[in-house]
């Protein structure tokens, strides 16, 4: 029987266009001979050994944070910070302790130092000296230059961002390190006034220039001590 045109579909012949389109779409590329090659094969996987090599040099070549606080404070500035002998004090007490300090109590162990008594034995004037010349002018430029934390308010005294800058170089004398001006003018002042109450007893005995030569000597060295201290001070600040 014949078929009926209703009942079926024809279908419509695939041209060679058609097929050559749908080729290209699901292909990215061809070899030298000319077969077809898939994209997949084309595209380079990522190397992840590769990009985390290159983070991890990335990092490294970027400065620390150490660093930045190192080169945030300029060298001029921290001998400008270190040249004074209370601000050297104020940043070694700071380094034997990991917490803040008070202003008061800086000012009274800087002041015992400074006058070299007992903290007991100090007078009120001794204490608003050195309390008035650090709350006016030390500890606010240091401050202002982030080597200390200074509360005005609260009067405490604490590291800030560039304190390990200054530490590193800060020295930090041993005790017995620094010369003892006290006890040396005191060994010179009675020295010299044995030495003196000796010639005037000899002189009497005696047709040499007894006491003159003792005075003589006397003056030369209260002068040669007067020039050392003055110039290991002024060395020091």
């Amino acid at each position: 029987m014949p078929q009926s045109e209703t009942g079926t579909d024809t279908a419509e012949p695939v041209t060679d266009h058609d097929a050559q389109a749908a080729t290209d779409a699901d292909t990215d590329g061809s070899s030298e001979n000319g077969s077809v090659v898939p994209w997949t094969s084309i595209t380079k996987p990522t190397d992840d050994t590769e990009t985390l090599a290159a983070m991890t040099a990335a990092s490294a070549a970027e400065p620390g944070a150490d660093d930045m606080a190192d080169a945030s404070l300029p060298l001029d500035q921290v001998f400008a910070v270190l040249k004074n002998e209370r601000r050297r004090r104020v940043l070694g007490m700071l380094k034997q302790t990991d917490d803040k300090l008070s202003l008061s109590d800086l000012a009274e162990r800087i002041a015992a130092l400074e006058n070299d008594k007992p903290i007991e034995q100090l007078t009120s004037s001794e204490r608003k000296c050195v309390y008035v010349g650090l709350y006016q002018c030390h500890l606010p430029k240091m401050d202002s230059m982030d080597v200390i934390e200074f509360n005005k308010s609260r009067g405490t005294v604490a590291r800030a961002a560039n304190t390990d800058a200054v530490y590193d170089y800060l020295e930090t004398a041993a005790p017995g390190a620094e010369p003892d001006w006290y006890r040396y003018s005191t060994i010179l002042s009675v020295g010299g006034a044995a030495a003196l109450g000796t010639a005037l007893l000899v002189d009497p005995m005696t047709p040499l220039p007894v006491i003159d030569g003792t005075v003589g000597c006397l003056v030369i060295v209260f002068v040669a001590y007067g020039l050392g201290a003055f110039v290991w001070t002024h060395r020091a600040d």
